[in-house]
């Protein structure tokens, strides 16, 4: 078996991207990953049994976001290499690093700081994001050398391949990312919830745009739990909504099989939590963009939205309640660990003799 180095952008928090790596990890038999930066606490603990090279000190991890100046330097003098073939999972940043081995970039986004500006510039001071607009031409020609130099481009999704192509004039191979249940045990979160409740997952971002889907449960006469790293500041218990913060894979795993209804109310370039909570048989409403275009099937394991609207969501969450539990699992399990890594393990295989 080849051996496989995986490399990610940063390790600093708990998304879909780096369940995907840990998942990498366990099924390939993986002992290194390459990263800009490593807070073992922020993410999952999957990754304290290998070999993290990080380029930032851990000590500054948690800022790695606020480097951004420096950021495209550090990533283009992290070096991957000791492998036969690296896989680069890369929302932005990992498919700059400099590859000594055959690299295949999975891409679960087109980099946002450089092609979706308006959402990652929310999170920015007003002289750091006229800095970012006056720079991204130039960081624009480099970024677009690095994903040139990939041997092989995968993409998470048929909205990411067509925004790799507007970004890059690249073509890429669809993957969808596998899906496996969040834990193998359900255990409750130590707070008392309600007996019935919509739930979003949602890190704090504002594409996520976690407001919506508020109005939209409370629309709906619905309390409203919000699990994700600084959702705290959202807590309102006496209006409905429930904000946890920070869950452990076995108390997520309880709130899905709990949940009457996931909602999905941002710009989702995949949208995995709508398939982990279809697992656990529990349905999703969203808004009709992005990636819930795929993991969605109307009817089967939930409803889009017909409009981004307070209204039309809850609607839709109304409708979706009432759908089969099998029929949502049954969906989900199309897309599958196995099957994703039969084509990761194809591609790969593929480049090490192309090279």
């Amino acid at each position: 078996m080849p051996e496989i180095i995986l490399a990610h952008d940063y390790l600093t928090q708990i998304g879909g991207a780096e369940r995907v790596v840990a998942e990498w990890a366990k099924a390939l038999s993986a002992h290194t990953v390459v990263t800009l930066a490593y807070s073992p606490e922020d993410t999952f603990d999957d990754f304290r049994h290998m070999e993290v090279r990080s380029s930032i000190p851990r000590s500054l991890a948690n800022q790695v976001e606020r480097m951004l100046p420096t950021l495209p330097s550090i990533a283009e003098h992290t070096v991957v290499s000791g492998g036969d073939v690296a896989l680069v999972s890369s929302s932005g940043w990992a498919h700059r690093f400099e590859f000594k081995i055959p690299h295949v970039v999975y891409v679960h986004s087109a980099a946002r700081w450089l092609y979706a500006a308006e959402d990652y510039r929310l999170r920015l001071s007003p002289l750091r994001r006229a800095g970012l607009k006056a720079s991204t031409p130039l960081l624009r020609r480099g970024d677009l050398d690095a994903m040139r130099r990939a041997d092989a481009i995968l993409s998470n999704s048929l909205v990411t391949r067509d925004r790799m192509w507007s970004a890059y004039g690249l073509d890429s191979v669809v993957v969808s990312p596998p899906v496996e249940p969040v834990a193998r045990e359900a255990r409750p979160p130590a707070r008392r919830l309600p007996d019935e409740f919509v739930v979003i997952v949602a890190r704090d971002r504002g594409y996520k745009n976690v407001p919506l889907a508020v109005d939209a449960a409370t629309m709906a006469g619905l309390p409203i739990v919000i699990v994700g790293a600084g959702s705290e500041v959202l807590d309102a218990p006496e209006q409905g909504v429930y904000a946890l913060g920070r869950v452990t894979d076995a108390e997520l795993c309880w709130v899905y099989q709990r949940a009457s209804v996931v909602v999905g109310a941002g710009r989702e370039d995949f949208g995995l939590t709508v398939l982990e909570a279809s697992l656990e048989g529990t349905p999703a409403a969203t808004i009709a963009l992005g990636g819930y275009l795929e993991t969605v099937r109307p009817g089967v394991n939930g409803f889009h939205a017909a409009s981004a609207t307070p209204e039309a969501l809850a609607t839709a969450i109304l409708r979706a309640r009432d759908l089969d539990a099998g029929a949502c699992r049954a969906w989900a399990h199309r897309f599958s660990r196995d099957t994703h890594l039969a084509r990761l393990a194809g591609v790969m295989k593929e480049v090490m003799h192309r090279v």
